[in-house]
């Protein structure tokens, strides 16, 4: 089921890439679970120096453990706090209600970043249906968040191309039975909302923005793969500030195959905010 992998699951391949910053001398990972309300988020983060959170928003039904090495690396190549998370019925988090929603998530995740102390100056990478959560997150707190990067991204421009295809790739979940199939069955219910909302706020976002791409074709369809390609140059082509780069090599799985494209596209935003 494609929702679990991530899904739901000008072009510029790196020629030349910023300079690096220093490398982080990273003491271990804390691992740890936040109250907010009445369930806990499980979090594993590493604490910086520089004062920068970039804060890893993974796929669809996927936790924190999808991002592989991404974390460990942009720690150790930023010197910025890094923080990857599960949200609500996914991984080591506690379910929400069952009619909460994505703004209910966003608010719980401020209100837990808040409690662990994080720099208030934030990068959301973010990866497939994460992108949708973070275009979101990004137009409600514009006063925090300072960039964006968008990993293989599901997005508006993908769904008003190929109509109700998306749902198509869904498996029916009728008798949930676990925590992590009731969140796919809320999550599934709640984003047609999710659609129209982000659809209204994107195109006023003035965040940077770098949208990574899948080198390789992963949909199986040329006609689907051709959308989502055209999908991500126009929404990185929507603004002067925004740019497309392209993960060679890779499927839709580019934090475990090209995690150097993530860390190289988050250190050229925290370059933009040195200058």
């Amino acid at each position: 089921m494609i929702i679990a992998a991530g899904l739901f699951p000008l072009v510029l391949v790196l020629a030349a890439q910023p300079a690096p910053a220093p490398r982080a001398n990273l003491q271990d990972p804390v691992d740890t679970v936040v109250r907010v309300g009445r369930h806990g988020l499980h979090f594993v983060l590493y604490r910086g120096k520089a004062p920068v959170t970039i804060l890893l928003e993974a796929g669809g039904g996927s936790d924190l453990t999808s991002w592989a090495e991404v974390p460990r690396m942009l720690a150790h190549e930023t010197g910025a706090t890094v923080v990857a998370y599960d949200r609500a019925g996914l991984g080591g988090s506690e379910p929400e209600s069952a009619n909460s929603r994505p703004d209910d998530e966003i608010r719980d995740l401020h209100a837990a970043l808040t409690a662990l102390k994080m720099p208030r100056t934030t990068i959301l990478v973010a990866h497939s249906y994460g992108a949708m959560l973070a275009l979101l997150n990004a137009a409600q707190h514009p006063e925090n968040v300072t960039g964006l990067v968008l990993v293989d991204p599901m997005n508006t421009r993908f769904i008003k191309a190929t109509g109700e295809f998306i749902y198509s790739t869904v498996r029916k979940i009728e008798h949930p039975s676990n925590n992590r199939e009731r969140t796919i069955v809320r999550m599934v219910e709640t984003f047609p909302s999710l659609i129209q909302e982000v659809d209204r706020l994107e195109p006023d976002l003035h965040q940077p923005m770098v949208v990574i791409t899948a080198g390789k074709a992963w949909w199986g369809k040329p006609e689907i793969d051709s959308a989502w390609r055209r999908s991500h140059e126009a929404l990185a082509g929507a603004s002067e500030q925004r740019r497309l780069m392209v993960a060679e090599g890779s499927d839709h799985g580019v934090p475990q195959e090209r995690p150097d494209v993530i860390v190289a596209a988050a250190r050229e935003l925290l370059k933009r905010q040195r200058t």
